[in-house]
């Protein structure tokens, strides 16, 4: 039930590489020990230095580095950058009538409880602690 797509997941990876870093990481570093398309590493990078997870700067010294964001930042809201609907039933996010509905007995249960009890951890848990 509870799965990331390939961009939160590889956004997790480019945290782990810069973590252990102090200054900033250029793209092409970051290609090569990840072995993934330069292309979708950049995207993934400007949205998390967009969302202020990531620093950017531009030239032969540039790259990529941690922000102080990171610091505070929570798993849930980490993830919420690239799940922007994260804790919904795959129906509800499809958002056409499920062919089930009429004797459906979990989609509420599962948003209203389980749900609740995830995203309140995930809530607590800092991004940073998934490191250490």
């Amino acid at each position: 039930m509870l799965s990331l797509s390939k961009k939160s997941d590889y956004g997790l990876l480019i945290v782990s590489l810069l973590i252990k870093s102090e200054g900033f990481i250029p793209l092409t570093k970051l290609v090569e020990n990840t072995k993934l398309p330069q292309r979708f590493l950049a995207r993934i990078s400007a949205i998390l230095a967009k969302n202020d997870v990531l620093i950017s700067r531009e030239g032969r010294v540039g790259g990529y580095k941690l922000s102080r964001r990171f610091e505070t930042m929570s798993v849930y809201d980490f993830v919420t950058i690239f799940e922007p609907h994260f804790g919904q039933t795959y129906c509800e996010k499809r958002k056409t009538k499920c062919d089930f509905e009429e004797i459906c007995k979990h989609k509420y249960s599962i948003q209203s409880k389980l749900n609740t009890v995830i995203v309140k951890d995930l809530k607590q848990v800092r991004l940073k602690d998934l490191f250490s």
